[in-house]
Parts: structure tokens; sequence; C-alpha cells
């Protein structure tokens, strides 16, 4: 299956998922990732997250438990479409970004995260992920690993979890995978 094949029932199998659970299902179900998460000790460092969108898994409640270990924590921010993605802290809440998510304002301070919370719509057990399809993941991971190294850990539902994502010469690979059932750790 293509990669965008690959996308379109990944998300609507996500969906899917979601939109069958109780709301008080979902909410056990992240806080058992972000208990799962820290029992694994792959926190390190500065963490950079996401603002969850739709029927992605929501890395909340372990950006709480990373806050109150005292680690930073910050998310996304885009200055426009176009720019590179860095990730700020978020002093002074949130705001809309150009994608229409919410992100940290411009005036809050930039991090360079040592761990990495990054979204995904599949992913496999080598660490191959697919993406929304913008690459902004890949990008960051890339130019962030020239400069020194980085934990990426993919945050997904079990029914995210593929047989075999096929990879481009771009992709940045996932060193873990987290769901709230297990914790996949990338050999390759």
């Amino acid at each position: 299956m293509t990669k965008i094949k690959l996308r379109k029932h990944f998300k609507k199998t996500r969906q899917t998922f979601v939109l069958s659970q109780d709301i008080s299902i979902v909410t056990m179900l992240l806080h058992e990732l972000a208990r799962r998460v820290g029992d694994a000790e792959i926190l390190a460092g500065a963490i950079g997250g996401y603002a969850a969108m739709i029927s992605e898994l929501d890395p909340r409640p372990i950006l709480d438990m990373a806050a109150k270990a005292g680690r930073v924590t910050a998310l996304p921010y885009f200055g426009s479409r176009h720019a590179e993605m860095e990730f700020r802290r978020c002093d002074n809440g949130l705001e809309k970004g150009p994608f229409g998510i919410q992100q940290p304002r411009a005036e809050d301070s930039i991090v360079s995260p040592d761990t990495l919370l990054v979204p995904l719509v599949a992913a496999d057990d080598e660490g191959n992920r697919i993406g929304q399809g913008q690459g902004h993941y890949d990008q960051y991971l890339a130019k962030a690993r020239r400069e020194k190294p980085m934990t990426a850990i993919g945050i997904a539902w079990e029914c995210q979890i593929a047989a075999h994502i096929p990879a481009d010469p771009w992709d940045e690979p996932l060193d873990y995978i987290a769901t709230p059932e297990r914790i996949i750790e990338v050999t390759s």
C-alpha cells in the first residue's frame, strides 16, 4: 500500500477507535500512557510535545508529568505557514497558529528539546512513521539531530501500529513508540 493509502486508512482507523470509546475510557488510556512512559524512563532533558488534533493521542498528561518533575516542556511554534517549526515554552498561554493548531505565543522562549513526543497517523516497530504529510517533524528532527542527540517517541493508539511502513530517504526514524498498552523500543 502507498503512504497516501496508508495515511487515509490509519486516519479512519484512529478516528473510528476514538469515537467508539467513552470519554472516561479515553481519559484513563491517556493517563495509562503517561504512567507507562514515566515508568519506562525514556524522557530526558527538555520535552517537546504537540497540541493534539481531532483523534490524535493527546500528550498533555505526559507533558504535565514531566513539568511536575521539573522538566522544561514546549510545543511547536510556526511564525507563518512557510516558517520552520520550532519549539517554545507556553509561558503566556496558547493561541491559534497559522495551521489552525494551538501554539505558544511569539514572545515565549525558544526551547531545544532533548526528547520529542511525535504525533503520527501510523508507525511500525522499525521506527518508520506516517505523519500528516507536511514533513515538519522529519525536517525538525533531521536538523536538530545534526546539532545534538535527540530521542523521538512516537505517540499512538495501539490501532495505529502497522505491520510495515515504507520509508523514504528523508524520513527520520523514531527511537520509541508509546501506546497506552506498551512501549516499543526501536532496535534497528
